[in-house]
């Protein structure tokens, strides 16, 4: 053999050769690649939605796919750029849902080129009835404060008194409110914290709330702790009508409240004062009504608006006595006066002994002209002798006075 005809089968060789790896590697249909947890996207959530229903799923579904075609094509894909969608856009009702996917190959992959084998086939999805609704909020307090402290129950406060819930309607029915748990053991300063709740049922059982959301994960507690002390009530007595504080018996009732508010407020509060009475606008045993009234920062735990407060003067006695003798003060020179009232019935208190020997003779009345003119209401003076040491005059009195210029004698 020549070496010409050497060549050119060797050439022949080399050019066939060459041919049947291009078939083998690019014209073969018969290759095939396995992609695995290819995931799946979920169009349609939004009609979802639109139609109250949910996914009951927080999983990322994800499929096998086995691609038969030319090495050509299928060396072309990659986990990274093929796609698998499944639409939620016909789903109408709760339940379970067995969906087909869409495979979508890259841009260069002609059509039809490849095919694949699917594990599953299918993506099986639960779907829900969604329900909103809002649910109140209860406090729970446990242990208590120490004993000279007292906690306000009644004026707690929520910056959340309610809260909204939304998930799967069968869940969202078995929820009845959220419950928040306030450990109250040794506290002595008011509560204001942040509380994460637990949604319970009617029993106040937790309710799996995986799939709920809310539109608050907490909630803002206000509970007013505070100092709480035993307060005496009093009252100031001013001498008078014959009656003093040794002659006067006082009885309040209550005696006492309780109080709650800060240690520096309640440390500057040893007694409460209901005010004053006057002793000589005090005619007989009587009960008297006095609003509680507490410094600005201290609290009425006792809840008492109003304490009666009894007075009686059980050492003394009381007799009128009727005066028609005055005397004239401070009477201006040249004028004179007369006594409009002609007498005044006076009622005197003291010591049973000394009220038994008063007379009316011995009361004198006085009545200050200073500055009188005319006619006018002047207030008497009452005085008792210096040996009737306990007596005074009870209640307001007056007399109307005239007061003119004294006549002039003729010119002879």
């Amino acid at each position: 053999m020549t070496r010409s005809k050497l060549g050119a089968l060797l050439l022949s060789f080399v050019i066939a050769l060459g041919l049947w790896m291009y078939v083998r590697t690019y014209v073969n249909t018969d290759y095939e690649q396995t992609f695995y947890n290819i995931p799946v996207a979920l169009e349609g959530k939004t009609r979802l939605s639109e139609r109250q229903l949910m996914l009951l799923s927080e999983e990322e579904y994800v499929v096998d796919l086995k691609v038969h075609g030319s090495r050509q094509d299928v060396s072309k894909i990659n986990s990274g750029n093929i796609q698998v969608v499944a639409d939620l856009s016909d789903i109408n009702e709760p339940g379970e849902h067995n969906l087909t996917y869409s495979i979508i190959y890259p841009g260069d992959v002609p059509t039809g080129a490849v095919s694949a084998e699917r594990d599953p086939d299918r993506v099986t999805l639960i779907v829900a009835r969604r329900k909103t609704k809002e649910i109140p909020v209860q406090v729970n307090l446990e242990g208590d404060v120490p004993a000279n402290y007292i906690k306000d129950n009644a004026a707690v406060e929520l910056d959340h008194s309610v809260v909204e819930i939304s998930g799967p309607e069968s869940v969202v029915d078995q929820i009845d409110h959220a419950a928040i748990t306030i450990d109250c053991e040794g506290r002595t300063e008011t509560i204001y914290e942040s509380c994460r709740y637990v949604l319970q049922d009617k029993k106040n059982t937790p309710v799996d709330a995986a799939w709920i959301t809310t539109n608050v994960s907490e909630v803002k507690v206000y509970l007013p702790v505070s100092m709480v002390k035993k307060i005496p009530l009093k009252v100031t007595l001013v001498d008078g009508g014959g009656a003093t504080e040794d002659t006067t018996t006082v009885q309040i009732e209550p005696k006492e409240i309780s109080v709650s508010g800060s240690e520096t407020a309640l440390n500057a509060l040893s007694e409460l004062n209901l005010g004053t009475i006057d002793l000589s606008q005090i005619t007989e045993d009587t009960v008297m009504e006095f609003e509680i009234n507490l410094p600005e920062g201290v609290n009425n735990v006792s809840n008492l608006p109003t304490a009666a407060v009894s007075i009686s003067f059980p050492k003394l006695a009381t007799r009128e006595f009727t005066v028609s003798e005055f005397e004239a003060l401070n009477l201006a020179p040249g004028m004179t006066w007369e006594p409009l009232t002609k007498q005044l019935i006076i009622t005197v208190r003291g010591l049973k002994s000394e009220i038994q020997r008063l007379g009316a003779t011995d009361i004198i009345v006085q009545v200050d002209l200073a500055g009188v003119e005319n006619t006018a209401a002047v207030e008497p003076i009452i005085r008792f002798p210096v040996s009737y040491e306990s007596l005074g005059e009870v209640g307001s009195y007056s007399i109307s006075v005239q007061v003119t210029p004294e006549p002039t004698a003729p010119e002879e």
